[in-house]
């Protein structure tokens, strides 16, 4: 699973591919911006909770309780978009981590990208499920929501590390040849 995975990569690591990749990253993200932006508007300035570390189900109250239904629909905008958004950012990371470490036997780092995207997804599956059940709050299902927020965190931070480091090792190989 893992090489086939890598294969993907391997072949969205070229000029052209990370151009698609970015352009349609482009997109996304910025109508997910231009929605978000309408729902601070509508929501006198809350946003949404996929950028809290971490949450309680008052704070869940507060939040969603601020949108009424012109907020909500601007939310379900956000969530329909999510859908490609953690993809696309994974795979360009993971893209741009494949061709700093091409060539060097561990090309395998390229998959790190890949545990932000897949914390992101759980986050929002979570996220989903309790908009779902809105107004009703489970508390239960809060804490699991709240705990895949903060992992996602951490996911996002372990995955980019390669990139980074590949960075880093990429720069001082460029300085030392001035």
């Amino acid at each position: 699973m893992g090489a086939i995975v890598i294969s993907l990569i391997a072949r969205l690591a070229t000029w052209r591919g990370l151009a698609a990749l970015l352009v349609t990253y482009v997109v996304i993200f910025g109508a997910i911006l231009i929605t978000l932006g309408q729902l601070s508007t509508v929501s006198g300035g809350y946003g949404i909770l996929d950028f809290d570390q971490g949450y309680t189900a008052e704070r869940v109250a507060e939040v969603w309780g601020s949108y009424g239904e012109q907020g909500f629909a601007l939310y379900r905008r956000i969530q329909f978009l999510d859908i490609l958004n953690p993809a696309l950012y994974s795979l360009i990371a993971a893209a741009l981590t494949y061709i700093l470490w091409k060539g060097r036997g561990v090309e395998w780092l390229c998959l790190a990208p890949l545990l932000g995207g897949i914390g992101d997804y759980a986050e929002n599956v979570s996220l989903f499920l309790l908009a779902r059940g809105y107004p009703k709050i489970s508390e239960d299902l809060v804490a699991v929501s709240s705990t895949l927020s903060l992992i996602k965190n951490g996911l996002l931070i372990l995955g980019l590390l390669p990139l980074v480091v590949g960075l880093a090792l990429w720069c001082v190989k460029r300085l030392r040849k001035i």
